[in-house]
């Protein structure tokens, strides 16, 4: 009944009754109660204070800092600020939303389409400039807490809305909503007039990151029940109230108190039980003469424990500054899935004395098992008590919310997404800031998703986090380009490598420390053609007594090319599903690339894993007779596999010395094959090969950079390399242009230079475009960087859309055959879409994402989580696609396009 709703006597007759903020309504349910605006206001007050409360100290003074005022007068303002998130709601264009009153007064209906977050802002930034705040301040102030619903508004927009009186209602609702102000100024007392004249970008972003997080927990009624008008006579009570709901909710999220996981410091040894290599003697020394969160940057060799580094820099670094917790990013799925695992059981060994929450942020995160089994179980009283409690809270689990947990891996497109901007991009930095976060294989993106790396490590920089970056294989241009973030130069001579760099506020220190000489290879590179069959034909007779071999080619369809090269053999089945094949002779072949449906792609890696990785089975069973496992990028980076022979698709230099990290990884009884041995494709011959049609390599690589590793690569000299002695040597000669070059190539080099140069400028400007901003000036607050995308919305533009990767445009799809019963006009039941998600695959090919977007995607789906984003790609009993039968799903080989060559 129209006599329900709390305020329509203040709408329709007597304005004035207004004034009495506890009528006014903020939420509802299906049975028509209703709970009232300021009381709501002060529920998220109230977990903003239980959040902070958990917090340490460090963020808590960083929070301050944004009022210059110390914690116990800032908290006031700041609790104030947040409870005036959804102060806009009192207006009638909000008011009427509830049973349809728009219609009640023909003639003078309000405008009910209204953002009631943006009156907020107006609102909240008169008041506070008539309580004695300094106009600047005031404003960014209240746009920080006016963008809670993951958008900004332009002065444009702000404009226009204060003309709307239809919306936002005349003077009697604007004093309502100075009495809704009034009467949190009464409740919270502050005292003292901040001493800032404005906010910078990080300040802005950590309140408004805040005031997202906290309106999550306080609008959820099964921790914050519905209060009545008579709750409204006492806010104060009220407020006392609903501080232990907020305790409570925090508890059941698993949101515990950020303690550092070490109250004390300890050795290296007294963390792992064994003793510390030169680089993490290194990175201990070099930890305690910081006085200050920093930027590090380890170069050294694969396998030298870059990772063990990284989680006792992360235990020093969260003791010493109160950092909140970890995250660290991969390059793949794959290399995050490995790294899942050895930090839950990082984490596992040390005694926390509470619960930890640990989060898997990827797009493959329902395949993961270990993730999974973690976000199911339930922490036992029962455990053994020196070991840390370890859960995947289901809260933290939703992709807005990943990164707020307090430790996490996953890929580094997740860590990037906090400075591009798509809507509440802004809590992605609240949970990455005051935090250790960790970037693996850094030297794996190109110079758009490289710059977007630099970008965001001057916002941790900025946001009080300390930063690792780790590689083997590193440009020296990264390094002046993080001396640039801190202001700082690199010293005139650089440490040799490996090395480590520090990199803090004004200053560059760097450090050499020796590898592990136990860890020493020497391979020989050996020249092969280009063609598949040359590839085929050398693993086989090198491989005559048998041995694990990889064959790394550049491109998906040279992957299934070499597959298909191979007799047809048996199906090779792991868990039902196919993983390769076994040839007559015993060979075993394996395929691992990315165009499989998530769940067999999931299978593959485990199982590449099983059997390349160090042990090779229980008794390293596993690694016996003759395998071969073809496979793409995605065996490239981090994951640790081990082979006794390899031939590669020729690459850029620091890739290629990347791939031959995976040679005699790791110290064995007995290898089938004399030495390590590297064969290149493409490397034989007096030319090089043209890296275009039917290769493509150089639609993945840039011309330039290959051809000056063919040409140093063909050097008497570098016939045979020494890992890592040579690595340092090898990466600064071809990206430092120190190479010398052939006559007869150099028209060629000249050209490919012009359009590698054009192309990475093209990159590094699409990047600088495409951010927030930065946060040490102006841009961040530029109208022009407003405008906010949902990451997963396949039908906005790509010029448009953010990005973390530069390529062709791509789309997510589930694979449905006959038997799956789809229908377009039928919402499918949520059983059947979990079974469906776990199908996806990425399909990247122009014209079939042309399709796909014309077939458009059912309305069933959109209103479906698991499917949400998604397109149907109906196929037919053979796996060929209904739309075009040159596309095909093939159980053995993957996606594959008919057409390729």
């Amino acid at each position: 009944m129209v006599a329900s709703v709390p305020c329509l006597q203040a709408v329709q007759r007597s304005p004035s009754a207004l004034a009495i903020p506890r009528r006014i309504w903020a939420k509802t349910d299906s049975e028509s109660n209703w709970h009232p605006l300021l009381l709501h206001m002060l529920d998220v007050a109230a977990t903003a204070s239980a959040l902070v409360g958990r917090e340490p100290a460090a963020t808590r003074n960083r929070l301050a800092d944004m009022l210059g005022l110390p914690w116990d007068l800032a908290r006031p303002w700041l609790l104030l600020l947040i409870a005036a998130h959804d102060l806009g709601k009192a207006c009638p264009g909000f008011q009427c939303k509830w049973q349809n009153l728009s219609g009640l007064n023909p003639g003078r209906s309000p405008n009910i389409r209204i953002n009631h977050a943006f009156v907020s802002q107006i609102a909240l930034a008169a008041w506070l400039v008539k309580r004695g705040w300094p106009d600047e301040l005031a404003r960014l102030a209240a746009d920080a807490v006016g963008c809670h619903h993951g958008s900004r508004a332009s002065p444009k927009t702000l404009e226009a809305l204060e003309g709307d009186r239809s919306a936002i209602g005349r003077d009697e609702w604007a004093d309502a909503r100075h009495a809704l102000l009034d009467t949190l100024f009464e409740v919270f007392q502050p005292t003292a007039l901040p001493a800032k004249a404005g906010l910078s970008g990080p300040e802005f972003m950590l309140l408004a990151g805040l005031t997202s997080f906290a309106d999550w927990i306080g609008s959820n009624t099964e921790w914050f029940t519905f209060g009545t008008e008579a709750d409204a006579d006492d806010p104060a009570v009220w407020f006392e109230a609903r501080r232990a709901c907020a305790d409570r909710a925090l508890d059941v999220l698993g949101w515990q108190p950020r303690t550092p996981l070490l109250t004390s410091p300890l050795s290296f040894h007294e963390v792992f039980g064994f003793s510390p290599r030169p680089l993490q003697e290194a990175v201990a020394t070099v930890l305690a003469d910081l006085d200050e969160p920093a930027i590090l940057l380890i170069e050294a060799p694969m396998g030298e424990g870059k990772t063990e580094a990284a989680w006792f820099a992360h235990l020093e670094l969260q003791r010493r500054f109160e950092h909140r917790g970890l995250y660290i990013a991969l390059p793949t799925q794959a290399t995050g899935n490995a790294m899942f695992a050895r930090t839950l059981a990082f984490l596992r060994a040390r005694d926390a004395g509470r619960v930890l929450d640990l989060q898997l942020l990827h797009g493959g995160t329902p395949l993961n098992d270990h993730f999974q089994q973690l976000r199911l179980a339930t922490v036992h009283d029962d455990v053994d008590p020196d070991a840390a409690q370890v859960k995947a809270g289901e809260w933290f689990t939703h992709k807005k919310r990943a990164l707020l947990s307090e430790y996490g891996v996953g890929t580094v497109d997740q860590a990037l997404l906090p400075v591009l901007p798509v809507r509440h991009h802004f809590v992605r930095l609240w949970g990455l800031a005051n935090r250790v976060v960790v970037f693996d294989e850094i030297h794996a993106y190109d110079a758009y998703t490289g710059t977007l790396l630099i970008h965001l490590v001057r916002w941790l920089h900025a946001l009080g986090s300390s930063v690792l970056l780790l590689s083997a294989t590193l440009p020296p241009a990264i390094r002046r380009e993080l001396a640039q973030v801190v202001g700082g130069k690199l010293p005139a001579t650089e440490a040799a490598y490996p090395r480590l760099s520090v990199f803090a506020t004004g200053n560059v220190r760097q450090t050499h420390f020796e590898a592990d000489p136990t860890r020493r290879v020497t391979i020989d590179i050996q020249p092969i053609g280009s063609e598949l069959e040359d590839m085929q034909t050398e693993l086989q007779l090198r491989l005559i007594e048998g041995g694990m071999g990889l064959t790394l080619v550049n491109t998906v369809q040279r992957a299934q090319a070499l597959y298909g090269l191979f007799p047809e053999g048996r199906p090779l089945l792991w868990e039902g599903e196919q993983v390769g094949k076994l040839l007559d002779d015993g060979t075993e072949i394996y395929l691992f690339h990315a165009r499989f449906q998530a769940s067999q792609r999931q299978l593959r890696e485990q199982r590449v894993l099983d059997i390349f990785g160090k042990a090779g089975g229980e008794n390293g069973e596993l690694r016996r007779g003759r395998k071969i496992l073809i496979a793409t990028q995605v065996a490239e980076q981090s994951l640790d596999l081990d082979f006794d022979l390899m031939a590669t698709d020729l690459a850029p230099i620091d890739l290629l010395l990347q791939r031959a990290g995976r040679l005699w990884r790791h110290p064995r009884p007995h290898r089938p094959v004399a030495a390590p041995i590297l064969l290149v494709a493409g490397l034989a011959g007096d030319a090089p090969d043209d890296f275009g049609q039917p290769l493509w390599w150089g639609a993945v690589y840039a011309e330039s950079v290959l051809l000056r590793t063919w040409c140093l690569l063909r050097q008497p000299e570098r016939r045979q390399i020494i890992l890592p002695d040579h690595i340092d040597t090898l990466v600064q000669a071809v990206y430092e242009e120190d190479v010398s070059i052939p006559d007869a190539l150099q028209a060629r080099l000249d050209k490919a230079l012009m359009a590698s140069d054009g192309d990475d400028i093209a990159k590094t400007q699409q990047a600088h475009g495409a951010i927030i901003g930065l946060p040490d000036d102006a841009s961040w607050d530029e109208p022009a960087r407003f405008v906010l995308y949902d990451e997963d919305d396949p039908y906005v533009h790509r010029t448009l859309a953010a990005q973390t990767r530069l390529g062709d445009e791509s789309l997510t799809v589930i694979p449905l055959g006959p038997a799956d019963g789809f229908d377009v006009g039928i919402a499918p039941r949520l059983e059947q879409a979990r079974v469906w998600s776990r199908r996806t695959l990425r399909v990247g090919r122009k014209g079939v994402v042309k399709q796909l977007k014309a077939l458009g995607i059912p309305e069933s789906w959109q209103q479906c989580p698991l499917l949400r984003n998604h397109f149907p790609l109906c196929l037919d009993d053979e796996g060929r696609w209904l739309a075009d039968s040159s596309v095909r799903l093939d159980r053995a080989l993957g996606l594959t396009y008919g057409n390729e060559t």
